[in-house]
C-alpha cells in the first residue's frame, strides 16, 4: 500500500473536514461525496464516526429517531452505508415526480436489495401511512420490511403514536413471494415483516358476513385481495404484525416452517389460509377479532397453534376455524391455551369445522387442549352456538379440559354426514349439563364413536357411552294390560319409561338399540292372567327383530290364576344392534299392567 508522502498533510485535512462537520457546514449529500469510498473508510479508521464529538448514535436510536446528547444523523448515516446495516425508505429511496404514492420508490428498494448483491435486506419504513397501488413482488430471500412499531397510527381513544401502516388500494396480493408453482420452492423464502399494519383500502369491496365487522361499520374488505400471499417458499415471519380488510390476510401453499407472533387478524374475509403442505407452522398470541373465518387449514400439517385468542368471528354461514383434507398418516393440528369467543351478536352452527362437506378428505390428530370456551348465555333458551366442533369425517380429534361456558353449547359435538369412522375423545374432569346428558349430535348415519375418560379418586375410567357419569341403563314398564293369544311368540309392550340415560329404548317398537358396543346386563320380569290351568309359558330375547329367540331368559309350568315369568342374561351388543323382549303361552294370557309387576331394565357392565 502506497503511503501519503506527507502523512501530516492528510491528518490536516481530516481536521479540516472534522471543523466543517462541527460547524455543520456540510450537507448529508456532500459529505458522502467528499469522503468516498476510501475516505469513509479512513474516517472511520481514525476514529471519527465513533467520536462522541461528532453525536454518534446507536443504530436503534437512528432507526427510531431517538436523538443523543450530540446527535449528528449525518455521521450515522455514513456509518450505516459504510456497514450496510439497513436501507432507509425515507432516505434511500424518495419520492420521484410524478409519483404521487408510495409504491414506485418502495419498488426500487426491493429491486435494490434483490440486484446489488449486498447482505443488506434490511428496510426500515420510518412515516406512519405509505399508500401502495400494485403488488409488491419479492423474488428473493431473507428480505426484512420493519416499521416504527406496531399498532394503528391512530386508534379509537384518541392516541396518535401509533406504528406504520400500508394502506394498499389495488387488487390482487399487497406483498406476494415468488411465483405460483406446483411444488416446493424457495427462492424467497424467508420474508420478515415487523411492526406493521397491512390495511385493504382499494375501492373494489364487497360485504362480509360478519354481525361483529358489520356493527363496527367494517363490514366489507378488498375483493380479490392478500395482505402477504406464499407461493412455494416459506419461512415467513410475521411479528407484531396487523392485517386488516383483505379477502386473505395470509395465504400460502407449499409454506413451511412459518412463524406469526404477535399478528393481529380483523376484519377479513378469511383471516389466514394455509393450504396444500403448509407444515410445521407456529401461531403465537395470534388475535382475531370479526372474519368471517379467522383460520382455515385446507390440508396443512404440523400447525401448532397457541396461546391465540378467536374473538367474534364467524357468521351463520362461514365458522370461525375450518380444518379440512387434512389427511396425511403425520397430519396435526394442536390447540393450546386459546381463548374462542362468540358475543350475543352471533348465530353460529359450530366454532370449528373439521373435513366438512360432500366430498371432504378425511381429517385426523386434531387437539383441543387447556382452551376456554367463552360462549355467550342462551338467547330466549337458543344457543348463539350451536356446537363448539362439528365433525364431518374425522378421527383422532381430541377435546381435553376445554372449560368456561361449554353448558351454553347446545352440545359439545356434532357427528354429520355418513363417514365411518368418526372419533372424538373428551378428556376431563367437568360434568356439563347440557339438558339431556349428552354431549354430542348424530346429524347422520355414520359411525360416530365418542369416548370420555374421567379422572376419579380410583383413577381413571374410561367410557364408551356418550356421557360423562352415566353408562346406559333402562328402565321400562307395562302400564296396560296387554292380552296374548296362545302358540305364538309376542313382543310384550314395555309402553313406559321411568329412566333412559342415553336414548336406547323405543317405547313404540318395545325395542333397545345399543349405542355402543359393550355387555349388557338384561332383567325382565312379567306377571301374566290366565282363565285356563296348567299352562307352559317362555320368556326370549330376540335380536335385529328376528322371529327365532337368541336365547330362553324362563320356562315354566303353572296351575295357578296368575302367573310369573322372570330372567336375568348377560348379552354381548354391537354398536346400533336392537333387541326385544317376546313371550310364548300355550294358552290365551293377559299380561298385568304396573311399574311393580311387569318390567324390564338394562345396564351395560362393560
Amino acid at each position: 500500500m502506497m503511503m501519503p508522502s506527507d502523512p501530516q498533510k492528510g491528518f490536516r485535512e481530516n481536521a479540516d473536514l472534522i471543523h466543517v462537520i462541527q460547524e455543520k457546514k456540510l450537507s448529508r449529500r456532500k459529505l458522502l461525496m467528499s469522503l468516498g469510498r476510501t475516505g469513509a473508510v479512513a474516517a472511520t479508521g481514525l476514529g471519527l464516526l465513533a467520536s462522541k464529538g461528532f453525536g454518534m448514535q446507536s443504530v436503534p436510536d437512528a432507526v427510531y429517531d431517538n436523538a443523543g446528547s450530540n446527535a449528528d444523523p449525518r455521521i450515522d448515516t455514513i456509518l450505516r452505508k459504510q456497514g450496510h446495516l439497513w436501507i432507509d425508505l425515507e432516505e434511500d429511496f424518495p419520492v420521484i415526480p410524478p409519483e404521487s404514492d408510495d409504491t414506485g420508490r418502495l419498488m426500487r428498494a426491493v429491486a435494490h436489495i434483490e440486484t446489488s448483491g449486498t447482505n443488506n435486506r434490511k428496510l426500515y419504513l420510518t412515516k406512519s401511512d405509505y399508500f401502495i397501488s400494485s403488488t409488491i413482488h419479492i423474488r428473493k430471500r431473507g428480505i426484512q420490511i420493519i416499521g416504527l412499531r406496531h399498532g394503528r397510527p391512530t386508534d379509537p381513544s384518541g392516541k396518535t403514536e401509533g406504528g406504520t401502516r400500508i394502506n394498499y388500494t389495488g387488487t390482487g396480493a399487497c406483498f406476494e413471494l415468488g411465483e405460483p408453482a406446483t411444488e416446493f420452492a424457495d427462492t424467497a423464502q424467508g420474508f420478515t415483516l415487523d411492526h406493521i399494519t397491512l390495511t385493504s383500502t382499494g375501492s373494489t369491496r364487497l360485504s362480509l358476513n360478519n354481525p361483529m365487522a358489520i356493527s363496527a361499520g367494517r363490514g366489507n374488505y378488498g375483493a380479490g385481495t392478500y395482505g402477504v400471499k406464499d407461493n412455494n417458499n416459506g419461512n415467513v415471519e410475521l411479528r407484531n404484525v396487523q392485517i386488516e380488510r383483505f379477502e386473505y390476510g395470509f395465504w400460502g401453499m407449499y409454506s413451511d416452517v412459518n412463524t406469526f407472533d404477535l399478528v393481529n387478524l380483523f376484519y377479513n374475509k378469511v383471516g389466514m389460509f394455509l393450504g396444500l403442505a403448509c407444515s410445521q407452522n407456529t401461531l403465537r398470541e395470534l388475535y382475531t377479532i370479526g372474519n368471517d373465518t379467522a383460520l382455515w387449514i385446507k390440508g396443512a400439517s404440523g400447525l401448532r397453534v397457541q396461546d391465540c385468542q378467536f374473538v367474534k368471528d364467524g357468521s351463520q354461514s362461514s365458522a370461525p376455524i375450518i380444518i379440512e383434507d387434512h389427511h396425511s398418516p403425520y397430519d396435526s393440528v394442536f390447540f393450546h391455551r386459546c381463548w374462542f369467543e362468540a358475543g350475543s351478536s352471533h348465530r353460529l352452527d359450530s366454532f370449528v369445522q373439521i373435513s366438512c362437506g360432500a366430498n371432504a378428505e378425511p381429517s385426523k390428530s386434531i387437539v383441543f387442549r387447556d382452551s376456554c370456551l367463552a360462549i355467550g348465555a342462551k338467547v330466549n333458551g337458543e344457543p348463539i352456538c350451536k356446537y363448539f366442533v362439528r365433525v364431518g369425517n374425522a378421527s383422532q380429534v381430541l377435546i381435553d379440559e376445554v372449560t368456561a361456558f361449554p353448558h351454553n353449547l347446545k352440545k359439545l359435538v356434532a357427528f354429520e354426514g355418513n363417514y365411518s369412522p368418526q372419533r372424538v375423545t373428551f378428556r376431563g374432569c367437568v360434568d356439563w349439563d347440557y339438558g339431556d346428558g349428552f354431549m354430542d349430535d348424530k346429524l347422520g348415519t355414520g359411525e360416530a364413536k365418542m369416548i370420555t375418560h374421567i379422572y376419579t379418586s380410583e383413577g381413571v375410567v374410561f367410557y364408551e357411552s356418550l356421557t360423562i357419569k352415566k353408562p346406559s341403563f333402562v328402565h321400562a314398564y307395562t302400564d296396560v294390560n296387554q292380552p296374548v293369544s296362545a302358540g305364538k311368540l309376542t313382543k310384550i309392550a314395555f309402553s313406559s319409561i321411568k329412566s333412559d340415560h342415553n336414548n336406547e329404548f323405543n317405547p313404540l317398537t318395545s325395542s333397545f338399540k345399543a349405542k355402543t358396543s359393550g355387555i349388557y346386563l338384561i332383567t325382565v320380569f312379567v306377571t301374566c292372567r290366565q282363565q285356563l290351568q296348567a299352562n307352559r309359558i317362555k320368556l326370549s330375547i330376540h335380536t335385529a327383530n328376528s322371529s327365532t329367540p337368541l336365547v330362553y331368559m324362563d320356562d315354566m309350568q303353572s296351575e295357578s290364576e296368575f302367573i310369573s315369568s322372570k330372567g336375568t342374561f348377560p348379552l354381548q351388543l354391537n354398536s346400533n344392534e336392537l333387541f326385544d323382549i317376546r313371550v310364548f303361552t300355550e294358552k290365551t294370557v293377559t299380561i298385568q299392567a304396573g311399574e311393580a309387576v311387569t318390567y324390564f331394565s338394562v345396564i351395560k357392565i362393560s
